[in-house]
């Protein structure tokens, strides 16, 4: 399994496929029913084989349980379907970060691991020089590939580049918009903006304190979401790419970006003491402690 390859993986799929699963009696079904709901023949295309595709990646990922001619929803999946959508989007989100799905090679694209690494090189861009298209034209991201990790070398489910082509680029935009770390502008320029799982992950970082170190906070954000500063998939790409190490030791422009618009809408609020350990954000501006805000 690879989630930006083929295409017609989408998240917005294995959500329908997870919402269908959700109102079934004992939360399963058999496969030649589901597929006949979600995939009438009356549909364009080949809706069966998107079905497919989306029942095989929801199961790789852990939110689905296939058994002989039947699916079922999977333990961890009832509580995020009973919430609210940025639940299941939560939960989607974590299910792409799980370690098993990200455990191969350099190069490999097999599990997560091609989404993970597209959204941790990504997510190093600020808004003015990320990738808007694939090929063709300033700011592609073949590119920026080739400066960042060579010459493109693909040899079947194996690729030295994060986004390879531009079936997978599609892709990536439908995913990094999906689990929150994109948006795309009026132009239709995908612009990398972690907010929304910043947001997201503030109770698992902040857990029963009310004020964490700058340092604390950043390395716990790390841990929560890896394709950010300091995360173990952002550091696994940063070691594979021959993009000279910057002198600027702040946070990348997309994670100080996220930062300022969560201490502007009170979600955090950002201290800066001058007895304190401090870190650099992408601007030059520095902050000691993070305590959690009034809105969440």
């Amino acid at each position: 399994m690879a989630l930006l390859n083929p295409p017609e993986i989408r998240p917005s799929g294995i959500v329908v496929i997870t919402r269908y699963l959700a109102a079934q009696r004992g939360q399963q079904d058999t496969v030649e029913r589901l597929m006949g709901t979600l995939a009438p023949a009356s549909l364009p295309g080949d809706p069966r084989n998107d079905v497919s595709a989306n029942l095989r990646a929801g199961t790789d990922l852990g939110l689905f349980v296939r058994s002989d001619d039947k699916v079922a929803l999977a333990d961890v999946v009832p509580t995020a379907v009973d919430g609210a959508d940025r639940a299941m989007i939560k939960l989607l989100r974590e299910r792409v970060f799980d370690d098993s799905l990200n455990n191969t090679a350099w190069r490999s694209q097999v599990g997560a691991r091609d989404l993970t690494n597209a959204l941790s090189w990504f997510l190093t861009f600020a808004a003015a020089e990320a990738p808007i298209r694939q090929e063709g034209g300033p700011r592609a991201a073949e590119a920026l590939q080739l400066v960042d990790f060579g010459p493109r070398q693909q040899e079947g489910e194996s690729s030295n580049w994060p986004i390879g082509n531009n079936t997978r680029w599609v892709s990536f935009r439908r995913w990094a918009c999906t689990l929150g770390f994109a948006w795309a502008n009026p132009n239709g320029h995908l612009i990398p903006d972690p907010t929304v799982a910043v947001r997201d992950a503030l109770p698992e970082i902040f857990g029963g304190a009310r004020e964490l170190t700058a340092h604390e906070f950043v390395r716990k954000l790390g841990v929560r979401v890896p394709v950010l500063d300091g995360g173990r998939y952002r550091e696994f790409v940063t070691e594979n790419w021959k993009r000279p190490r910057s002198e600027n030791r702040g946070l990348t422009a997309p994670l100080s970006d996220a930062l300022e618009r969560l201490s502007n809408e009170k979600a955090i609020l950002l201290d800066d003491r001058a007895d304190a350990a401090r870190v650099a954000k992408a601007d030059g501006s520095t902050f000691s402690h993070v305590r959690i805000g009034t809105r969440r």
